[in-house]
């Protein structure tokens, strides 16, 4: 028979021993070392599986539907009286639907004024148009819708048209005159100068009968002082066809200065007039479009929503907003704010989850978007405390609106406000648990 080590008691001996004893003497089970086992090896793959894998990092941030552009607002041009409102508040209206209207009264006023005077200077532009190019068309014939400026340029283009006429005339007669003097002139000139010869041959025989003294010396010097009279007269005829030449010359030079001068006094005219009612027309569409702006209409499809408290008959500021719309069928989009701790990883073009706090995303699901611009500062707004929050605002624009569990598509309005979850990366869960740790420890070792 075998003996027992001296610290442990025979096998026989055991059930007869104190529990306590007994339990100390008693090793593990085998199930109690699997257990173990089990448990530091689920250790061992969580720790592994927290190392190798990863899930998104989030840039988490409150937000809310906007449209690009920004609610339209409609505003008076000029100061005026309100006469009517024509919708209320949450109705659809379409482009060109009247809102209000203001009096038209100083607009219509305005406007008729620079109309008559833009018609005016029309057929002053007109009878101008006829003087300067001697045109008997420009200036077209009385109709029955012509009013008294017509006439009366009309009447004005006779009298001027007859006024040159007559003046015209008077240098042609003039001119008349004068080539009829110089054809006497030249008749006269003819006549003398025969006599003159006849003269000059009946004082060469009265020289010659004289010297020889068969005539008295008195009846020569007769013959030569009637000679010489003849040839006076010739000589002021010659004179006097220079001078009817250049009196014709001027008077032809007269004639056209005359017509020269006309026309160039109804183009400088046509020139002035014209100006005028150039002028006269940018201020007439400038009062046609203050006279069309009395009517305050929608510039597109939109939602009324809000109206200046204002009641019928009160007066209305220049520029001074009465109505305010969101536009409809356009794009929707959202804004969402990003702490400026977190702004390092966001960029343009990330993935952004929406989740619509009018659409539970337990149930529905939530919307999918992308960054398409983040604002280049920070902005600034006000908490409920009071104090200032600064932001960056990153505008996301819907790729994937469709949710479930509803029985038609989602109602999206500007204004619903939302969570948007900006996917920067990923990273492993470890590092979860990991760098919360190490900032501890370095911030730590820091103090004093």
């Amino acid at each position: 028979m075998s003996m027992s080590s001296p610290s442990t008691p025979p096998a026989w001996l055991v059930p007869f021993l104190p529990p306590a004893q007994a339990l100390e003497l008693d090793g593990p089970s085998p199930r109690s070392r699997a257990v173990l086992y089990t448990l530091v090896a689920l250790v061992l793959v969580s720790v592994l599986w927290s190392a190798l894998a990863q899930i998104d990092k989030m840039v988490i941030g409150r937000g809310r539907i906007v449209v690009p552009t920004r609610n339209l607002v409609v505003q008076p041009l000029e100061t005026g009286v309100l006469r009517s409102i024509d919708v209320h508040i949450g109705q659809k209206v379409a482009k060109g639907t009247v809102l209000a209207t203001l009096d038209p009264t100083f607009a219509t006023a305005d406007a008729n004024a620079l109309t008559s005077r833009s018609q005016a200077l029309g057929w002053q532009v007109q009878r101008l148009n006829a003087e300067a190019h001697s045109d008997r068309t420009a200036f077209r014939a009385s109709a029955p819708g012509d009013g008294p400026e017509a006439q009366l340029q009309r009447q004005l283009l006779d009298e001027r048209r007859a006024m040159y006429a007559a003046k015209v005339l008077q240098y042609e007669e003039t001119i008349r005159r004068l080539q009829a003097s110089q054809e006497t002139n030249r008749q006269d000139q003819e006549v003398l100068a025969r006599r003159l010869k006849a003269l000059q041959q009946l004082e060469d025989m009265h020289r010659e009968l004289a010297d020889e003294r068969y005539i008295a010396p008195a009846q020569k010097l007769s013959m030569e002082e009637r000679r010489i009279d003849v040839e006076r007269e010739h000589r002021q005829a010659v004179n006097r066809a220079q001078e009817l030449g250049r009196e014709l010359a001027s008077t032809r030079a007269e004639l056209l200065a005359f017509q020269k001068t006309f026309r160039q006094d109804a183009m400088e005219q046509l020139t002035s007039v014209t100006q005028q009612r150039r002028e006269t027309d940018e201020q007439l569409a400038k009062a046609q479009l203050r006279a069309r702006l009395v009517t305050l209409t929608a510039p597109e499809d939109a939602i009324v929503l809000a109206i200046e408290n204002r009641s019928i008959g009160s007066v209305m500021k220049e520029a001074e907003p009465l109505f305010s719309l969101v536009p409809q069928n356009q794009t929707l989009e959202a804004e969402v704010e990003i702490t400026p701790s977190e702004i390092a990883d966001v960029r343009v073009g990330d993935t952004v989850r929406l989740k619509l706090d009018a659409y539970p995303f337990q149930k529905h699901g939530a919307a999918q978007g992308k960054i398409i611009a983040l604002t280049p500062d920070a902005l600034t707004r006000q908490g409920a405390m009071g104090e200032n929050i600064s932001y960056y605002m990153a505008r996301v624009a819907f790729t994937h609106v469709k949710l479930e569990q509803l029985p038609a598509a989602p109602t999206l309005l500007p204004g619903m406000t939302l969570s948007g979850e900006v996917v920067t990366g990923q990273r492993s869960v470890l590092s979860f648990f990991t760098y919360p740790i190490w900032r501890v420890m370095d911030e730590s070792l820091r103090e004093r």
